[in-house]
């Protein structure tokens, strides 16, 4: 059925037919109609901005995309989708690739037209040329640095402009999207997968990759472990907003029951993320290509886009810089941010920025709510509630642990010594992954533990004992770059 849909889009897209992609007939308009603000959210006011996005928001989908990505790209784009597929370092067919032979770029430059896209209005075609496009642009530009780190463990530079062929359209995409112009990484990850049996559900064993870097396992793991695990963020999402209501309306036992679902769901979701991210901290096949032109040394100037009427050089943050949805919902829902507010990585420093527009929205909602009602301190002023409070942080506390554990392996030793930027910016999450710590530990000894039942002050109880040993380890690499960190699967819960 995919297959049969994504050949009617190919058909759609030939030059011949490029007329129907006016503004006046484009499909989207027709999926805009059909697909109103999503109604199955809980009843605290929100509804998706742009309901015909591909990525929306919603308790039945999550922060996945309400379709499943387009895996083939029409065939207008042949020689865009055909250079992608002979891209990766280890190709699927067990031949190498360009990036392998480093002879990416000259293919791009040599071979690439400059493919108009002013014609594409259909939003699902859009998204995937934003993937593809921004996973390309990473692809070039950090060419060198791969071949360079692959002989001497460092990356050296990275090349400074981006061709017409790929920053013209990209921006044209982008532009059209309303997101930025750079890999961003829910579309690394969520728009990146295809199921193998369209019929059965999204699982670790029904999903591959669409578009690879390196086609390493790891690589592999990386993006079907994140989608697998996003499966899950419907549920995420709607005890979410289960919790903001029961704060609206003082309803104590909806707001416990809600922060219970809060923590089974993200239990979920790290409980999929240690199966498949485990050793991913060493992915180094890959992660040359997750790294962005914001404090790094391999774009010491920033990058400029050949054609562009602004000479003003592009600086955003990479995958490997950044974090999903997930880690930000979180943040602004219990309010961390508040306790470094220099050091919250899917906030201050611009992640958020670079989602799409629905999520954007979303979790713009989700902050000014939590603000607003004092989630926090709502939680706080029952035991019962400051002891869920502690279980559901402390599903937080391990997510952020292995997102930090991967930030902190992103960039080898040798090269984060001579990377001053990166090496503050690393110190500064740090602190904050070690306040959250400090944070769980803190609201466990407030508690009135006699209050509890057996079952939820047993595993409170284990939750701040691992929060403490996250705190210490945390203070010592702090003081000490070298020392070891704690291994994440001590701190699943």
């Amino acid at each position: 059925m995919f297959a049969k849909h994504a050949a009617s889009a190919i058909k759609r897209t030939q030059p011949s037919t490029l007329r129907r992609f006016t503004k006046a007939h484009h499909p989207a308009a027709a999926v805009i109609n059909a697909h109103p603000a999503d109604s199955s959210l809980s009843s605290v006011a929100w509804t998706n901005p742009d309901p015909g996005s591909e990525f929306t928001v919603s308790s039945k989908s999550g922060f996945l995309p309400r379709r499943d990505p387009l895996h083939v790209l029409p065939s207008y784009f042949e020689k865009l989708d055909e250079i992608l597929h002979e891209m990766p370092i280890l190709k699927s067919d067990g031949t190498l690739g360009l990036l392998h032979t480093g002879q990416l770029g000259a293919r791009v430059e040599r071979e690439l037209p400059q493919y108009d896209v002013e014609f594409v209005f259909d939003k699902r075609i859009l998204a995937a040329l934003y993937r593809d496009y921004s996973m390309l642009a990473s692809a070039y530009l950090l060419e060198p640095c791969d071949i360079q780190f692959r002989l001497t463990r460092n990356y050296g530079l990275g090349r400074r402009m981006l061709p017409s062929n790929i920053a013209v359209p990209l921006q044209t995409v982008a532009h059209r999207l309303n997101q930025k112009p750079c890999l961003e990484h829910s579309t690394f990850t969520f728009y990146n997968y295809q199921r193998k049996d369209h019929d059965m559900p999204i699982s670790l064993n029904n999903i591959e990759p669409i578009r690879k870097f390196s086609g390493c396992d790891k690589e592999h793991n990386f993006v079907v472990g994140h989608v697998a695990a996003a499966r899950h963020t419907d549920k995420v999402i709607d005890a979410s907003l289960g919790i903001l209501e029961a704060a609206q309306n003082n309803k104590r036992d909806e707001f416990n029951a809600a922060l219970r679902k809060y923590s089974t769901a993200m239990g979920l979701v790290n409980e999929i993320l240690a199966q498949t991210l485990q050793g991913c901290g060493d992915y180094a096949s890959f992660r040359t290509f997750l790294n962005g032109s914001k404090a790094q040394s391999m774009f010491n100037r920033g990058v400029l886009f050949e054609r562009n009427s602004s000479t003003e050089a592009h600086n955003y943050l990479g995958v490997g810089q950044s974090s999903s949805p997930i880690a930000s919902l979180g943040t602004h829902l219990f309010q961390l941010s508040q306790l470094s507010p220099r050091g919250s990585l899917p906030c201050n420093d611009g992640v958020d920025l670079l989602r799409a527009p629905n999520v954007r929205s979303f979790l713009e909602h989700v902050d000014q709510q939590a603000r607003s009602l004092g989630v926090q301190s709502y939680a706080l002023r029952s035991s019962e509630s400051s002891a869920e409070y502690v279980l559901a942080l402390g599903q937080v506390l391990t997510y952020r642990y292995r997102q930090w554990a991967n930030l902190r392996d992103s960039v080898p030793v040798q090269s984060a010594r001579d990377n001053a930027a990166f090496h503050a910016y690393l110190d500064v999450q740090t602190s904050h992954v070690r306040d959250i710590a400090k944070l769980v530990s803190r609201t466990h000894a407030s508690m009135d533990g006699e209050s509890l039942g057996q079952s939820v002050r047993t595993r409170a109880e284990s939750v701040a004992h691992h929060a403490e040993m996250v705190h210490r380890s945390l203070g010592r690499i702090l003081n000490d770059a070298e020392s070891a960190p704690l291994p994440v699967s001590m701190i699943a819960y």
